[in-house]
């Protein structure tokens, strides 16, 4: 893995190869010096590279079946839950997991440009500040004709923030990857319609909880059917149960399961000029 981080990896400042040393990453070109931990080489602030045990959700038989047949040279951003090591793919992480190989920003990568056949990112791109930026960065280290596959985040609730930033329909995951020759965009098994209710229900009542509603109204909005929401939405019914608990919950709670954010905002003041 050494020989092969020496190759690939290049300065996120100035796109210059760079120096991999025994506890420093030094980029000639611009005398930039970078962390290394446990002998893995970090490219962004001290803060955000934390040694976690954990990880993100696993990426999938698909993909798995893709890493171990190792044709192909692969990036996976955001790995994280890899079931084992493969021998041709880099993890990069913003945080360093089990198997994470470099740690970085995913706006600037860290890596030589054309150098991958494939780049897998799942569960990412929502907690990106620049998603369009990053999907550029993307296009920018694929060799010709190389794939990405993305999973990302539409109809779900507030998660690890307060890096959560968007929640993107179709067109905008399209949008955001619009320089790339796009051969579908689809749901997935893992974000389907039931995944979707499921995993909203479950923040829906978790949010009840710690929001301190009552145990009998949790039993409430646990019990009512999903056909009284959708009558009271079309106006063909009264509120199901549950709903005021809902509509009363404190705005941090409803903050993590609400349908959308009204935003109030006002130009700063100019400058006050001095007086010639």
């Amino acid at each position: 893995m050494e020989s092969r981080l020496r190759s690939i990896l290049a300065c996120p400042v100035c796109r210059s190869s760079v120096r991999l040393l025994d506890d420093t990453v030094i980029c000639p070109s611009c005398a930039r010096p970078f962390r290394r931990s446990r002998g893995i080489p970090i490219f962004c602030e001290p803060a955000q590279c934390t040694l976690a045990g954990g990880g993100r959700d696993a990426i999938g038989a698909e993909f798995e079946a893709v890493l171990r047949d190792a044709q192909d040279f692969v990036l996976s951003i955001g790995a994280g839950m890899t079931a084992t090591r493969y021998p041709k793919c880099i993890e990069f992480e913003h945080e360093i997991f089990r198997r994470t190989d470099v740690a970085g920003d995913t706006h600037p990568l860290p890596f030589a440009a054309a150098t991958f056949d494939r780049v897998l990112a799942f569960n990412v791109f929502e907690h990106l500040r620049e998603p369009k930026q990053a999907a550029s960065e993307i296009l920018r280290v694929l060799k010709s004709a190389g794939s990405v596959a993305v999973h990302t985040a539409f109809l779900q609730g507030l998660h690890e923030e307060p890096n959560h930033f968007y929640n993107a329909t179709e067109y905008g995951v399209r949008q955001w990857f619009a320089p790339f020759e796009i051969e579908d965009c689809r749901v997935s098994g893992n974000f389907g319609p039931g995944v979707m209710l499921a995993f909203l229900m479950s923040q829906v009542l978790e949010s009840a909880r710690l929001a301190g509603v009552t145990s009998e109204e949790q039993r409430l909005i646990s019990t009512s059917k999903i056909g009284d929401w959708a009558d009271f939405w079309n106006k063909r019914g009264e509120p199901p149960r549950g709903f005021n608990a809902l509509q009363s919950l404190l705005q941090p709670m409803q903050k993590r399961i609400a349908a959308g954010f009204e935003l109030l905002a006002r130009k700063p003041l100019a400058p006050q000029r001095a007086n010639p």
